[in-house]
């Protein structure tokens, strides 16, 4: 593995928990394909949401919209290996879902991320608190 997915999992593992290591280690990936003159990458058009202001008071942070994606695709590995081996046809069943849901061109942008997700080991109850502890109640009713 390379410094920038390590500087990138380090980083993302101190600010976001299990979700932002494996969010860490994607862009490290990313910093990796564009210093390598890769630049066909999955970032789409750049454009961030900034993060709400609270008014100095203890609330819950609100979900923006690549939280549940991600959620889901972590979610996702962790079914699709917890029988020890990743079946074709698993990977395509939660392709198909993502493109009915988000799209075709976003699933496939997903999916570039799933790659990723797939060749790490997290803790499921570590994940399942963070989402918990990071989504809304409608999010993870969704």
């Amino acid at each position: 593995m390379s410094v920038s997915k390590w500087i990138g999992g380090a980083l993302g593992w101190s600010f976001g928990g299990p979700i932002g290591a494996i969010i860490g280690v994607a862009l490290g990936s990313i910093v990796d394909a564009m210093s390598n003159g890769n630049t066909d990458t999955f970032l789409g058009e750049g454009k961030q949401q900034k993060r709400p202001t609270y008014n100095g008071r203890a609330e819950r942070p609100q979900t923006q919209s690549g939280d549940f994606e991600v959620s889901l695709l972590i979610l996702a590995s962790i079914v699709i290996k917890a029988d020890g081996k990743q079946d074709q046809r698993e990977l395509d069943y939660v392709r198909q879902q993502f493109a009915t849901m988000y799209g075709k061109e976003r699933a496939n942008h997903a999916f570039q991320l799933f790659k990723n997700i797939s060749k790490q080991s997290v803790s499921t109850r570590q994940v399942c608190l963070q989402i918990k502890q990071m989504m809304d109640h409608p999010s993870r009713l969704q």
